[in-house]
């Protein structure tokens, strides 16, 4: 379920994802699984994450050992995602750090054996995201551009359109531009649809800060397509501020409706509809009661509904954000 999860995640289908990880967690925790549990924690955080969700991506991430971690497939996640975590919560310092460690697990000397990250951990990525955000533009080309290396003769399209991009907004210019050029054009053959998002946005911002005005706003309105499609919030309002710096006028986020619903939110309206009451959702998502309610007071709100015999009527005239996998 954790790799049906991050299939789905990649694929951004973000409330499916989250569904099928919390069904691992669900497993590894009751069936008392530690080695399975930084799978199933990290990708839920990441969903998270790219949910706009930050403080549950916390606590998923506040599940998993902390120090003194031992070299591992596994252990190996848990620095990378809080490492992606940080850079989403804008503490640049903190995420190179994480990354840092992460780089240090996946050493050749640890393993004994040489180690290549090509598309598993992205830390050297991460970190370069971490090294631009500070100010250190060199050292950020520098491990950037090494992981594009790797992931060039693995030639994975997901991890090839991601490193491209990693590497484009480090060297920056006309070269950087081509680099973000190529992370759209790569990840355009991918099923990677949120990576593809990401990186239709990066070039689009990229191109209105060369002043390539029109262009940049097509990019834009295209990225923030994709992206409102997974429903990836952040992305979303990167988006949509790019576009309002360049220029135009991006259409209205949803306020309303089953597209405005937020992941959680439609993670626990959809078991609602299942008939579970509030306690069994509460146990089978692994929230307190008092979330529960939270998430189904802001979605009835959303819906304009006031009670659970509505949800029906509802989904059944209204299309949801992500079509089923």
């Amino acid at each position: 379920y954790s790799t049906l999860g991050l299939l789905k995640f990649r694929l951004g289908a973000l409330p499916e994802a989250d569904a099928a990880s919390r069904t691992a967690l669900h497993v590894v925790q009751e069936g008392d699984f530690a080695p399975g549990l930084p799978f199933a924690a990290t990708v839920l955080a990441d969903i998270a994450v790219a949910s706009g969700e930050l403080c549950e991506a916390q606590a998923l991430l506040d599940l998993l050992p902390r120090d003194r971690l031992p070299a591992g497939v596994g252990t190996a996640l848990i620095p990378a995602g809080r490492g992606r975590l940080r850079l989403a919560q804008a503490r640049a310092s903190e995420a190179l750090q994480e990354f840092e460690n992460c780089i240090a697990l996946w050493r050749s000397d640890v393993w004994e054996m040489e180690m290549r990250d090509v598309g598993y951990l992205h830390a050297r990525s991460g970190a370069a995201q971490a090294l631009l955000a500070l100010g250190e533009l060199h050292r950020a080309r520098e491990l950037a551009e090494a992981e594009l290396a790797d992931i060039r003769r693995f030639d994975g399209r997901r991890a090839l359109g991601l490193a491209l991009r990693a590497a484009g907004l480090a060297r920056g210019g006309k070269v950087g531009l081509e680099m973000l050029e190529e992370s759209v054009a790569v990840l355009n053959r991918s099923p990677a649809v949120l990576e593809r998002a990401h990186s239709l946005i990066e070039l689009g911002s990229a191109q209105r800060r060369e002043g390539q005005r029109q262009e940049a706003c097509r990019v834009l309105a295209q990225g923030l397509d994709v992206a409102a499609r997974c429903g990836a919030r952040p992305l979303i309002a990167r988006a949509r501020e790019e576009l309002r710096i360049a220029g135009a006028r991006p259409r209205r986020d949803w306020t309303s409706g089953v597209e405005a619903l937020t992941a959680s939110e439609l993670r626990v309206v959809q078991l609602a509809r299942e008939g579970l009451s509030n306690r069994q959702i509460a146990q089978k998502l692994y929230l307190s009661i008092k979330t529960v309610e939270g998430h189904l007071a802001r979605a009835y709100g959303k819906l304009d509904i006031t009670t659970r015999g509505d949800l029906d009527r509802v989904f059944a005239l209204q299309k949801a954000r992500v079509a089923t996998l």
